[in-house]
């Protein structure tokens, strides 16, 4: 009887956390992982925000280097920074929906999935008086209702392409920079954070970024939002 159970858990888990996932972060055609490589175009985004501290001082390097850059807000941090994300949208950057609670995919059952996506999307649809476009899942995870729920609010999903694990503790400022500049390409997706993670963090992702858009812009990369690279990406299908 014990084997049945684990048996029946066992394809449970695979079906709705396990392949979902993989074939989300892999090969659906639902989700946007890269832009197209006949442009020279490269997308930052950044998860988890906003954060009073450091996203004020990262729009200022943006506004800076005159970049472009795709948001991916968590509600309850939406909702206490109404004039941050006001900024976010103010200054030409794109906004869309994280999570509420930033709590992983595969721990919540699909009316709870459905229901994060939607409080995340009416707080910023009501603060920036437009609904978001775009949807990042929280830990990089995916459900079997995730891109069901997206679609349904006319979300799109997207993934990234780099990861410079600049939330973890023992990531270093030239880590973060060399992981980036190494694997930069055209269409590539960067997803960078500026709140959460280990304590100070994003202090370092901040002191990374100049030098990651000098060095890209000087090699001819040209930065976008994810609308534009989405854009530019369908026209080649």
């Amino acid at each position: 009887m014990l084997w049945i159970i684990l048996g029946i858990a066992a394809f449970i888990f695979a079906t709705y956390c396990l392949i979902p996932s993989y074939w989300a972060r892999n090969y659906s055609s639902k989700v946007l992982r890269k832009g197209a490589s006949d442009k020279k175009w490269i997308a930052l985004t950044f998860d988890d925000g906003p954060n009073p501290h450091y996203t004020p001082l990262l729009l200022d390097i943006l506004r800076k280097y005159n970049v472009p850059a795709t948001f991916f807000l968590t509600g309850n941090y939406a909702a206490l920074n109404p004039d941050l994300v006001k900024r976010i949208g103010t200054e030409g950057h794109l906004v869309g929906c994280h999570s509420y609670f930033h709590h992983h995919a595969w721990l919540m059952p699909p009316f709870t999935t459905y229901m994060d996506m939607v409080k995340t999307y009416e707080i910023i649809k009501k603060i920036l008086g437009q609904a978001p476009r775009w949807y990042h899942p929280p830990w990089g995870t995916f459900n079997l209702f995730s891109i069901i729920a997206s679609r349904k609010l006319k979300l799109n999903p997207a993934y990234w392409s780099i990861e410079a694990q600049d939330w973890k503790a023992k990531t270093t400022v030239e880590h973060i920079r060399n992981t980036v500049l190494t694997q930069a390409e055209p269409g590539s997706i960067i997803v960078l954070h500026d709140n959460r993670g280990a304590d100070g963090a994003p202090e370092k992702t901040l002191k990374a970024l100049p030098s990651i858009i000098e060095s890209l812009q000087k090699q001819g990369y040209k930065f976008v939002t994810l609308d534009e690279m989405k854009g530019a990406t369908e026209c080649l299908r």
